[in-house]
């Protein structure tokens, strides 16, 4: 026990026990040092007591009042039950007990069984309550002070740390709200700021919508006999690649790439263009260039899809007899494959200058026969699907 000086109430009518108290309790750690041989008290410390005196219960129900108002609570009342002609201890200690409901009350008494029936039924068990009887010795008394004053304070240290811990508790709750609160806010920011992205993302697709429109026009404007050829082909690209299962995104890159495939040309001659017999070797050779052509105009383009290898490999073939790379299988992309496909049926349905259409079931049974020689095989079983199940026809613009 440390060196504290605990505070001790003795209430008793008659002032020589009084004293006795007094001078038993006060001189306690005295005698402790003189009677405790120093092997044996190293490291030991006696309590010290203050004494407070009561003749009667009503005092010491004041002095209880006093000693809670300004923090010196009484570690330990001792309290005669008999003290004609005022109220008993045993009213006094029901009191107490409402004011400081941690005291710990010894009640002195010479008749311990009949003064026990005699306490309310609400105090029979408290763990507040002790006998003492009467005639006590000394040791009695600072053994029970010790006792009772070791286990008040280390209630009073329970309290403090729980204290301690209730307004522990209560500042981290604190900061986690204001954690929460700026985690709400900084979600709501970053969802604003999401929200203002997408918008203009899909503001500059639609910037670059307009622009692939506006230059795939340009370019077929230079051969009317094939006009609306590569929208045409961008309607199909667009409808296998949804059939097969493409993400949004890929399919808007698909689209984007098939609306210019044929970009590369505008570098070519239009009497090549719109010449209305087979070509010669040399004018097919210049005619292949397209693709390249197109790849040259379009790499420099910041596409947030690969446009310009989806046009320089539109004329590649799963075999590697394409064009102008002699790519094969996977090494050719898979929005490229999608294109050919896609092109090579709105070219045989449709009229050229040097023949007539074909016929869309040309057109089928050719990617049919070919369907993984020249032709992606997943590419050719998704158009087949479209057409056939008429779930698609050549009608409206890619771009409104």
């Amino acid at each position: 026990m440390t060196d504290t000086a605990f505070n001790i109430l003795a209430v008793d009518d008659e002032p020589v026990l009084l004293e006795i108290y007094k001078d038993i309790l006060e001189s306690a750690h005295i005698r402790f040092l003189c009677h405790s041989a120093p092997a044996s008290a190293e490291g030991r410390t006696a309590p010290r007591f203050r004494v407070t005196c009561c003749t009667h219960a009503q005092g010491a129900l004041d002095a209880v009042e006093r000693s809670f108002e300004t923090g010196t609570a009484f570690s330990a009342i001792f309290m005669d039950v008999n003290m004609p002609p005022g109220p008993s201890g045993i009213w006094a200690a029901e009191k107490i007990l409402k004011i400081d409901p941690a005291a710990n009350i010894v009640l002195v008494t010479g008749y311990i069984g009949s003064d026990s029936d005699n306490l309310p039924r609400h105090l029979n068990f408290c763990d507040r309550l002790l006998f003492l009887q009467k005639p006590f010795h000394p040791q009695e008394i600072v053994q029970c002070a010790s006792a009772l004053s070791a286990k008040w304070q280390a209630e009073q240290r329970l309290q403090s740390l729980n204290v301690e811990l209730e307004n522990m508790i209560h500042q981290r709750t604190e900061a986690l709200l204001r954690s929460n609160e700026q985690l709400r806010r900084e979600v709501n920011h970053r969802r604003n700021v999401q929200h203002e992205l997408q918008q203009s993302l899909d503001h500059l697709k639609k910037i670059i919508g307009g622009s692939v429109m506006a230059i795939a026009m340009t370019v077929e404007k230079r051969d009317p006999y094939t006009y609306g050829h590569q929208q045409r082909v961008a309607e199909l690209a667009r409808g296998i690649g949804r059939e097969m299962g493409l993400s949004p995104d890929q399919v808007e890159g698909l689209t984007i790439a098939s609306a210019i495939h044929d970009i590369g040309k505008i570098s070519l001659p239009a009497e090549i263009l719109t010449k209305p017999s087979h070509l010669s070797s040399l004018e097919m050779g210049l005619v292949q260039g397209h693709s390249q052509a197109g790849y040259d105009i379009l790499k420099s383009v910041d596409f947030p899809w690969p446009v310009a290898q989806i046009v320089l490999q539109h004329h590649e073939r799963l075999n590697g007899t394409g064009y102008p790379q002699g790519l094969s299988g996977e090494g050719i992309l898979m929005e490229a494959r999608i294109v050919g496909v896609a092109d090579v049926v709105e070219t045989m349905s449709s009229h050229r200058p040097y023949r007539p259409s074909r016929g869309l079931d040309k057109a089928l049974e050719e990617i049919s026969a070919q369907k993984g020689i020249l032709y992606d095989p997943d590419a050719v079983d998704a158009c087949l699907a479209l057409i056939e199940g008429k779930h698609f026809e050549f009608a409206c613009p890619v771009f409104a």
